[in-house]
């Protein structure tokens, strides 16, 4: 129904622009063909190649597809344009046999933009083609329809003698994958004891740069995310017992701030300690332009789940990178690299004690409070902090999909892992790609793992770019007990045309 709803309101503002745009010159109208097939053997399509793209390649082995995608853009004025696009999928052997994968109506005004639907964004700070991605707001999952507002790229901030940027967004959507979680529940209730249907979405981002072009440069920042709302369906005593969420004005306003209920106890709503799933991440970042062509950033991006993580209560906990971008026009064999090294183990301690959780006289009586085991992604309402199955953070913990017993929670995020990520070009027209993830896990808190879980992850690729022509060729393959020995070859044809 809320797929039906968005298309609904793309194809009228279309129409609209279409009609506009026959008396005009300046209306842009291009469309995309794209088709890829993997191939190869192991339980599922080599991880580095189903990983950090929106979800589009399916993770079983030997899948295909075919995508459209039909985009326009229409100036109103000097300042104002209006642009749009529907994007369609259809696959083979894949857990989406036919989709929408976008379908937006974005108008902006200079740098700012007001938005409906969903669409596939870049990250603000992080390499998309290389890093491994963001912990909140990554590209690994399907996008969430939502109505936001923000700024496109950053924005310079006036009367700062363009010393300070700012980039900004905001908005709400829905989530589109409640039957999705229902079936998974009851194909494995052994295992599963909670889903969500229904579940909506806010999220926001605030990032100030200083002036990029001088000698040195910061990045400071925060992303936040939160799951609200929705119906609960639980397995409680072998009996099905269900709870809604209110979703009132009062409700989005409460979840832009991570606030609850003091009383959840005697309310016998333990989920609104906080209301809502909430996740966040801060950003430190530094760069250095060597010279006019070479840069060289650190960073460090800080995980949340709560209050505790943002007083750094994490420990060694985070994405910690540096990336060299090489600028110099023409062939170069080294465009860009990035090393990342990621840990999630700490999450805060592995105890949580709060004198809430009690009834009174107890309550009055617990003097100390410890506030960890963040179980990073999980949450006991909600579910997991994913889409179809897929994590919107940092893909390096393993996503709920990839789970053979069909749970549809985070089974192993308390991790340590290493990423490399380099690419450039060979000739003017054949660019490459190469990338390696080594990852160990230990499971949760909650529920260790027996065994230490381990894999190597490695993909190399060559592009070739011959006008409105792409093609590309890869070769994948994992090794270890996470994903299993997988081995995966990929073709990728897509052609870019203009029909005005």
């Amino acid at each position: 129904m809320e797929n039906r709803r968005f298309t609904l309101l793309i194809l009228c503002l279309l129409g609209t622009v279409l009609a506009k745009g026959q008396d005009t010159l300046a209306t842009r109208i291009t469309y995309d063909l794209t088709t890829e097939a993997a191939v190869g053997t192991g339980d599922f399509t080599a991880y580095q190649l189903s990983t950090n793209r929106h979800d589009v390649l399916g993770t079983r082995p030997n899948t295909a597809y075919l995508r459209g995608a039909l985009n326009l853009e229409q100036p109103l004025s000097k300042n104002l344009v209006l642009s749009a696009a529907v994007d369609v999928v259809g696959a083979v052997h894949a857990n989406h046999k036919a989709y929408l994968q976008q379908c937006y109506a974005n108008l902006s005004y200079q740098s700012f933009y007001l938005e409906a639907g969903s669409r596939e964004d870049p990250q603000v700070v992080r390499d998309d083609l290389l890093s491994i991605g963001s912990f909140i707001k990554g590209t690994n999952a399907k996008p969430v329809p939502q109505v936001r507002v923000g700024t496109n790229g950053f924005w310079t901030v006036p009367y700062t003698k363009q010393w300070l940027q700012v980039n900004f967004s905001f908005g709400y959507g829905k989530f589109l994958d409640s039957s999705y979680r229902e079936d998974c529940f009851w194909k494995a209730s052994d295992v599963n004891n909670v889903y969500t249907t229904g579940t909506y979405y806010h999220q926001k981002h605030l990032y100030f740069r200083s002036n990029p072009e001088k000698r040195f440069f910061a990045v400071v920042g925060i992303e936040h995310a939160v799951q609200f709302g929705g119906t609960n369906h639980r397995i409680i005593n072998g009996e099905l017992v269900v709870k809604p969420k209110p979703t009132g004005l009062k409700d989005f306003l409460d979840v832009i701030l991570p606030l609850g209920d003091s009383q959840y106890y005697e309310n016998k709503a333990g989920e609104d300690w906080v209301y809502g799933n909430h996740v966040g991440v801060m950003t430190y970042q530094l760069g250095w332009n060597m010279n006019r062509h070479h840069q060289l950033q650190a960073y460090l991006d800080n995980p949340f789940d709560d209050g505790s993580g943002i007083r750094k209560g994490n420990g060694w906990d985070g994405l910690w990178g540096v990336q060299y971008a090489n600028r110099t026009p023409g062939r170069q064999y080294v465009r860009g690299a990035v090393v990342e090294y990621f840990q999630s183990t700490n999450q805060s301690g592995p105890l949580h004690w709060d004198p809430g959780d009690y009834p009174e006289p107890v309550r009055s009586q617990i003097t100390d409070m410890v506030t960890g085991n963040d179980d990073y992604y999980n949450h006991f309402f909600f579910g997991g902090y994913s889409h179809y199955g897929m994590t919107f953070g940092n893909a390096l913990i393993t996503s709920p999909i990839y789970n053979k017993d069909g749970y549809t929670g985070f089974r192993d995020n308390r991790i340590k892992a290493w990423h490399v990520g380099i690419n450039g070009e060979l000739t003017d027209r054949l660019s490459y790609l190469v990338k390696g993830s080594y990852r160990e896990g230990w499971g949760t808190y909650d529920h260790p793992l027996p065994v230490r879980h381990h894999s190597f992850d490695a993909l190399i690729q060559a592009m070739y770019a011959q006008g409105p022509w792409h093609v590309s060729a890869a070769y994948a393959f994992d090794k270890g007990n996470i994903y299993g020995d997988c081995s995966t070859f990929d073709l990728k044809i897509s052609y870019h045309g203009k029909i005005l």
